[in-house]
């Protein structure tokens, strides 16, 4: 009790220095409080953004040595678009989805990327969705149809982002119209892929993103096309036999070469032409979208997001499907991980400027010593021990750094609560995408107060080393002599 008391009386006897510092702990502390509360609102709001509006709670995909997101190959450098893989063994799979613990609604989607064209404005880059508008809206409740209806989405249909659709409409000058024709094109494996469609809709999203923004929802017919999902790419690909290995030499061409006579002939006619264009059942088979090939199979859970992840693990594991499971971060890929690590940048620079903090707190103790020198001298003379002014500075260090970070908080909780009632509005792209939209609405969280205080604790725990290391070195003799 009489170390507190002093430790209260000296940090008043200096009022300019003790108001000097804790405006600058108090400062500081709020700043970070407000800055950690925008953040604890970018997780929710991506969170939310991405799992009501994209990736559901999880997500199931086939097994690739490739690791693929919602929106292609997730290596960062990549020559070409690659196509993702379709499930293995969907129809087996799909009846027993509804029977796995924690799901409450799932939908199956095909993923691809292309070009629309549109209004004779080409080249608008999206991502393409082939989705069950029966179900897929379930999962996904977040979207927003601004224009149209659902039920199109199949036969060709199409559902425009309004961002892309707003993009468009200022090039050519007029409002896009419902069943407007437009077409889908990819260039992949050295081919490109061409579909036709129409104008089904537009959508748009609740929490807006850069990302959110690309997507253009479509019938899953088409991208199967897009995305090579046909009946001859099916049967190429479970083709158990393989043509053996020969070896060709150049002048076997030519072993039994002979003279042939052959009748005069004038050439193609319309007849043969028409002939080789015609579609035999086998073409037209080869190129039919397979109806059972999809990309991804997004859940919702029933408000238990593990226990749903576990669940499918588990059901993998029994029924030895070749087939992953992705949380929300991982379907969306580098455009969430993106902004996470920016985050975690922030985290990083927070720990410099504890760091900076420990030595401002620290440098103004050391001067405190130095200045009190005769006064602890004095006090090791009349028979104070080390312990005693070891705790004596502690109790100053803490007792500042404390309290000031308290009110630092409070003052934090203040600007957080100006903040949420007017909204910041932001415009940049980047913020916009790190933020989970463009308006910023701090949220304060217990765990946030708490994880400042305990801040405020640690700094105030290791600013006190040095100085009083400084304080156990003061010869009372000495000192006492030059007073």
């Amino acid at each position: 009790m009489l170390i507190l008391k002093l430790a209260i009386r000296n940090l008043l006897r200096h009022t300019r220095k003790t108001i000097l510092l804790g405006m600058i702990i108090m400062l500081g502390t709020a700043m970070l409080f407000f800055a950690n509360a925008m953040f604890e609102s970018t997780n929710e709001g991506l969170e939310s953004s991405f799992i009501r509006s994209l990736t559901g709670d999880a997500v199931l995909s086939a097994n690739s040595d490739i690791s693929y997101g919602l929106f292609g190959n997730e290596t960062p450098i990549v020559s070409s678009y690659e196509v993702i893989p379709s499930i293995p063994g969907y129809s087996s799979m799909a009846d027993l989805f509804s029977s796995i613990d924690h799901v409450s609604e799932w939908t199956p989607i095909v993923s691809a990327a292309a070009f629309v064209e549109i209004g004779g404005v080409r080249r608008m880059a999206a991502v393409l969705f082939g989705v069950d508008h029966n179900t897929y809206f379930s999962v996904c409740p977040d979207i927003i149809i601004e224009k149209g209806s659902i039920s199109s989405l199949k036969d060709g249909g199409v559902f425009l982002n309004k961002k892309i659709a707003s993009k468009i409409e200022e090039k050519i000058q007029r409002p896009l119209e419902i069943g407007e024709a437009l077409q889908l094109t990819m260039f992949s494996d050295g081919s490109f892929r061409i579909v036709k469609g129409f104008l089904a809709g537009i959508h748009s999203y609740v929490g807006t993103t850069q990302v959110l923004d690309r997507i253009v929802l479509a019938d899953p017919d088409s991208v199967r096309r897009i995305a090579n999902y046909t009946m001859g790419y099916v049967l190429t690909n479970d083709s158990s036999s393989s043509p053996k290995e020969e070896v060709f030499d150049l002048d076997d061409l030519f072993l039994e070469a002979e003279d042939v006579t052959v009748e005069e002939k004038n050439g193609f006619n319309l007849e043969d032409i028409e002939n080789l264009l015609a579609q035999t059942d086998e073409v037209k088979i080869a190129v039919m979208p397979n109806s059972a090939a999809w990309s991804f199979v997004l859940f919702r859970s029933d408000e238990n997001q593990k226990a749903l992840l576990k669940s499918l693990q588990k059901e993998i594991r029994n029924k030895q499907w070749d087939v992953k499971i992705l949380n929300w971060r991982q379907a969306a890929g580098l455009s969430a991980q993106t902004v996470f690590a920016l985050q975690y940048a922030f985290y990083i620079g927070m720990v410099f400027i504890a760091a900076g903090a420990i030595l401002v707190i620290m440098n103004a103790l050391v001067i405190s010593v130095l200045e009190r020198s005769s006064e602890i001298g004095t006090m090791r003379g009349i028979g104070a021990g080390k312990a005693f002014i070891r705790k004596l500075f502690i109790a100053e260090s803490m007792l500042l750094t404390v309290s000031a970070s308290v009110l630092g908080i409070l003052l934090g909780i203040i600007i957080c609560f100006i903040v949420s009632m007017k909204g910041l509005v932001v415009e940049n792209e980047l913020f916009i995408n790190l933020f989970g939209g463009n308006v910023i609405e701090p949220s304060i969280t217990i765990f946030g107060i708490f994880i400042n205080i305990f801040m405020a604790f640690i700094i105030a725990s290791l600013s006190w080393i040095y100085p009083v290391s400084i304080a156990m070195h003061i010869n009372p003799v000495s000192v006492m002599g030059k007073e």
